[in-house]
């Protein structure tokens, strides 16, 4: 059944922010959709225990979403206006047209092309082997590196990616090498490599040795990823291969931090935003936050500092435990259990 708005419901009305809803609806929490609907609706300067006691909530939890939504530039205190940008001033006397900025050249991605479908004739084989030395070398180097004998193929297709993409013998080299790392060592892999490689401009053994590091990073917090949240997909996307990276080598957080990160996000949104996520982990990093110890610290100075307390009570995760509880287990084995719905987080380390 699809349901329409009753247009008699339209006779008392307030407006609310596009951004509520299309930036912020799956992440913010119920407390706080209802607090911002009754500011919204009153149209007036709420306090905390004034919104806490209309809807009938802790009113840590309401400061939280008031928290929440000023980060999300919905909010401002009471009192505060918004910066707007200053108008220019009218010239006095008409201006004379400006002229027209040429367009700025686009740069478009390298598009390499298959190898030729046509491959050298062993005769070729043999006369660029006479002139020259390195392909002898290549040959040699790449039967130790793969393990096995190069014969008439592996000689076309290292030759041709020579030939094609412009890579030098030691960067075919490297490639083999990072091919027999991933237990790949078909030569219509090692093909698509060098395809990629000629369109990154992988050609020197600096730029190799950049992309095989990052690969490597990639792949190892990916696979800790991956068993922290239970994600289905054996390689990452581009999206996520792009937070892992930030927050893991940019940023130099640890896996028991991305983790803490993680079941944070959970707990406020019930699902793995890795935009969330990022806003967590920038926000420590500004805070000079780099372990556990650090972020429970962190909480504690910040509601001292709003509500006066002494010993404020942590957030709370889903069943009721601090998420910074001293018992609380980070290792990603207690994580990716959680992941799949074992939700208590408290298991032994093992």
């Amino acid at each position: 059944m699809d349901y329409q708005i009753n247009p008699a419901a339209y006779a008392s009305i307030f407006a609310v922010p596009k951004a509520v809803v299309e930036d912020n609806l799956l992440l913010a929490s119920p407390t706080a959709l209802k607090a911002l609907l009754l500011m919204l609706c009153r149209g007036e300067a709420l306090s905390v225990e004034e919104l806490a006691k209309a809807l009938k909530r802790d009113k840590a939890d309401v400061a939280d979403a008031m928290v929440f939504w000023q980060q999300q530039g919905i909010l401002l205190p009471a009192g505060e206006s918004a910066s707007l940008p200053k108008p220019n001033p009218a010239p006095q006397q008409p201006a004379a047209p400006a002229a027209a900025k040429p367009a700025e050249p686009v740069i478009e991605k390298k598009a390499a092309p298959d190898l030729p479908l046509s491959r050298p004739t062993h005769e070729q084989i043999a006369i660029r082997l006479q002139e020259c030395e390195d392909f002898k070398v290549l040959f040699q180097e790449a039967q130790q590196k793969l393990g096995k004998t190069i014969g008439y193929e592996g000689q076309s297709i290292l030759i041709m990616l020579h030939d094609t993409y412009d890579l030098p013998v030691e960067v075919i080299l490297m490639l083999l090498e990072y091919a027999k790392s991933k237990g790949k060592t078909g030569y219509k892999y090692i093909a698509s490599i060098g395809k990629e490689w000629s369109e990154k401009e992988i050609d020197s053994l600096e730029s190799a040795e950049d992309y095989i590091r990052e690969q490597h990073t990639t792949d190892t917090v990916w696979t800790r990823f991956r068993d922290l949240t239970g994600a289905k997909n054996r390689n990452p996307t581009a999206k996520q291969k792009r937070y892992l990276l930030s927050w893991s080598r940019d940023m130099g957080f640890s896996d028991e931090m991305i983790a803490l990160a993680y079941e944070i996000c959970i707990d406020n949104t019930n699902k793995l935003s890795l935009e969330y996520m990022d806003r967590v982990l920038q926000s420590w990093q500004k805070g000079g936050v780099k372990t556990p110890a650090d972020a429970q610290r962190a909480q504690e100075q910040w509601s001292a500092q709003r509500f006066g307390k002494k010993e404020p009570k942590p957030p709370r995760g889903s069943k009721g435990e601090s998420v910074f509880s001293s018992d609380a287990s980070y290792d990603l084995q207690a994580f990716s259990k959680r992941a799949i719905g074992l939700e208590d987080l408290n298991l032994p380390k093992q």
